[in-house]
């Protein structure tokens, strides 16, 4: 039995696939013979997603998995296997422990931004991967109309709140994270309600009135927030981080209407933000949102392999059908990440600056008590 589909089924086969069992998948990981770059004909290639089945992860490595063949020599059978678990370490240290024979991959949700702060036996070498590519997002903050502490209906009602109750997961995620350094640039408290178990959840806590701010996907945004709850009312649409530039952040066209944080903190606060919060904001979204789900085979792997699977993901992923699928499956566009960039990104982490982990670490114990 297949952990996915076969290429051409479209989407709807898609949802058919999340409801595959883990044993099923992981029977499909015998061990196979090493192969050659230049042909893959009869085998089996196994993509590891570090998240169960269903959601925007899990969907979207299914949907590579139907694709993917089509692309690499032989045409192999690609399937995905789901292997969640471990605060999504568990599908992380199983690819970077396979053998790099070519027939293992892992689509992951690498969070390797923050990762640098785990304790050391938590820490994954990303770098000693064959890094491919992967997705960036996006993120946008948004406020209810009607807060806690009182009608917000433009963005100086916003600033002139105070403190306002932040809804999150957990204070060591990254979004999390760059809420908490937003809000301190911003002059506003920060009543952090975490513990939530997803952004549906954080969604829906919003939606009880439990909190007051949020920050979403664009694609969450744009296909559930606008019609939900800017255009009945409910929510205002703050900002959105764009990726750092000179001077300031990238915008986003599809986010017309709304500021990216640089553009809203200078004009509510009368100044550029700068300092550490921001230079941690910059890092968050620069390395955590440009590479949110990272493409890669085990450590080891030959040139020719992570060649291969490179070029194949790239005319993948520049294929006008499969991004029209994809985008069904994310809610937006795919932002892709070539091999290149996604290289850089992973290295930056890397060397990321002792200043940058020690803000990191200090908003963490802060939210954490």
């Amino acid at each position: 039995m297949s952990c996915s589909s076969k290429p051409g089924h479209g989407s709807q086969r898609m949802q058919g696939l999340g409801a595959l069992t883990l044993g099923v998948c992981l029977s499909a990981l015998a061990a196979a013979p090493a192969v050659a770059a230049e042909d893959l004909s009869g085998e089996t290639v196994q993509i590891v997603y570090n998240t169960g089945p269903g959601g925007a992860v899990g969907l979207s490595a299914q949907l590579i998995a139907a694709n993917l063949g089509r692309f690499l020599p032989g045409e192999p059978e690609v399937i995905a296997v789901p292997m969640p678990g471990g605060a999504l370490l568990r599908g992380i240290r199983y690819v970077h422990a396979s053998e790099p024979d070519g027939l293992t991959l892992g689509w992951l949700a690498w969070g390797g931004a923050t990762r640098v702060i785990d304790p050391p036996e938590l820490q994954v070498p990303f770098h000693e991967m064959g890094i491919l590519g992967g997705l960036a997002t996006q993120w946008v903050t948004h406020v209810r109309t009607e807060t806690a502490g009182g009608t917000v209906a433009t963005p100086e009602d916003f600033m002139a709140l105070g403190t306002i109750r932040a809804g999150g997961i957990a204070p060591n995620v990254s979004t999390d994270i760059r809420t908490a350094a937003s809000l301190d640039i911003l002059g506003l408290e920060n009543d952090y309600v975490g513990g939530h178990t997803g952004g549906a959840d954080v969604l829906a806590a919003m939606r009880r009135g439990e909190i007051d701010l949020r920050s979403g996907t664009v694609a969450n945004y744009l296909t559930t927030i606008v019609p939900e709850m800017v255009e009945t009312g409910e929510t205002l649409p703050l900002y959105y981080w764009g990726q750092p530039v000179e001077g300031g952040e990238a915008e986003n066209p599809a986010l017309q209407g709304i500021p990216t944080f640089h553009a809203f903190a200078t004009r509510q606060t009368g100044s550029a933000p700068s300092g550490p919060a921001y230079d941690l904001i910059r890092y968050l979204t620069r390395n955590a949102d440009g590479l949110a789900w990272l493409f890669a085979t085990p450590p080891g792997a030959s040139d020719a392999v992570q060649d291969m699977y490179a070029e194949a993901f790239a005319q993948m992923m520049a294929d006008p059908d499969f991004t029209a699928e994809m985008a069904q499956v994310l809610g937006a566009e795919p932002a892709v990440v070539l091999r290149e960039e996604a290289q850089a990104i992973v290295e930056e982490v890397r060397a990321v600056s002792p200043e940058i982990v020690e803000t990191m670490q200090g908003y963490i114990e802060r939210y954490s008590r």
